[in-house]
């Protein structure tokens, strides 16, 4: 997965740099709105499906945001 498609999964413009409290707000509220547990069970296999989607994307948003972290830290050393 790309990052402007992790982007677009929860909710940002794909050119988009949100905060990482930003990201951690718009997972939150994605993954509530698309949890298997709220939906019945003929629709739980999509449900469940765009829920590993968005983990995966708030996942790599995160990574991704350490990484540039460690980098500015190191680079400004």
């Amino acid at each position: 997965m790309e990052g402007s498609v992790a982007r677009e999964l929860l909710g940002f413009p794909p050119d988009s740099r949100p905060s990482p409290s930003q990201v951690k707000a718009a997972y939150k509220r994605k993954a509530w709105e698309s949890h298997p547990d709220r939906f019945p069970a003929h629709e739980k296999v999509s449900a469940e499906s765009k829920f590993k989607s968005i983990s995966e994307a708030y996942s790599l948003l995160q990574a991704g945001q350490f990484l540039a972290f460690i980098y500015f830290e190191t680079a400004s050393r």
